[in-house]
């Protein structure tokens, strides 16, 4: 079921069809700022994203386009459909085709979200989208099994970065593969690592507060394209203990690195100390480093 559309540029949203999900949509400008803060190139384009809330499923299938003049237009819409499905797809490249031939410029674009007729004349290209698509895009099964593979760390597959947050504090974390980030890819030292793998903690504990507050949901997984050719999709996954954020960042098969994060996290939830209150403290923490040290040998084994 589709539950609602958006229009991004740059760093507002400018048409909104469901307020109630405006929280939801806003989500993308958190992930937006993490992305360009690791990613100076622009090799990278925000896919998709997934909540989930008292097990209710809902995401957003996003296209991403940057323009001649430098300027970043997202195209959203939200439900709990199946993303990956071929109707899906068909659908929102249609709804970004749509209104770039109803909106041939930036400038039309933006007085889209200030003059009511042309507000009203997204409203119609939305409905349509709906009409066609909302009874024939399958509907998201959270419960579908994965398969039990193991992670081929020689096929592709690479673990980026693992931490635990509390609060958008974060706790502990480790950087893997340091080639692969753009930005330590030419000079990099212990320091360097180190300051880099704070602040990516640190955002990736922000967005999933910021969600958590505004959306008043918890966010799952974020899926991002890669646009070199020779490389996989990178997603970033969250993982809930009581109260504690696990994230985890990798590239490559979907289904391997979710075994090897749904592995890690039941086995550091059975650490005592994660049942209880972050006190500020970090040493009754500095132990479990020891699951984020072994992750690449427990991952292949």
């Amino acid at each position: 079921m589709i539950t609602g559309f958006s229009i991004i540029l740059d760093e507002e949203v400018i048409y909104c069809s469901n307020e109630d999900k405006y929280s939801l949509f806003e989500t993308i400008l958190f992930i937006e700022k993490l992305i360009h803060s690791i990613n100076p190139n622009h090799i990278w384009r925000l896919n998709s994203i997934f909540f989930e809330d008292n097990g209710t499923n809902e995401g957003i299938i996003i296209e991403h386009v940057i323009t001649d003049e430098n300027r970043n237009i997202f195209y959203c819409i939200s439900g709990d459909f199946d993303i990956e499905s071929e109707e899906t797809q068909n659908m929102i490249t249609e709804y970004h085709e749509r209104i770039e031939a109803s909106y041939s410029s930036i400038k039309l674009l933006e007085k889209a979200s200030e003059n009511s007729m042309l507000h009203d004349m997204i409203s119609l290209t939305i409905e349509y989208i709906r009409l066609k698509y909302n009874d024939d895009i399958k509907i998201e099964n959270s419960n579908e099994s994965l398969e039990d593979q193991d992670l081929n760390l020689e096929n592709g597959n690479k673990i980026l970065y693992c931490g635990i947050s509390n609060q958008g504090l974060p706790i502990i974390s480790k950087l893997y593969n340091i080639g692969f980030i753009d930005t330590l890819k030419e000079e990099s030292n212990e320091e360097r690592i180190e300051v880099f793998s704070s602040k990516l903690s640190a955002k990736l504990a922000t967005i999933a507060m910021n969600t958590l507050i505004r959306a008043q949901t918890n966010i799952k997984e974020i899926h991002i394209k890669d646009l070199r050719e020779e490389l996989e999709n990178i997603v970033i996954l969250y993982g809930y203990i009581h109260g504690y954020s696990l994230d985890f960042v990798a590239t490559g098969n979907l289904n391997q690195i979710n075994n090897v994060f749904i592995k890690l996290k039941d086995k550091i939830s059975k650490e005592t100390v994660l049942s209880e209150d972050f006190g500020g403290d970090l040493k009754p923490y500095k132990h479990l480093k020891k699951y984020l040290d072994n992750l690449i040998g427990d991952a292949i084994s």
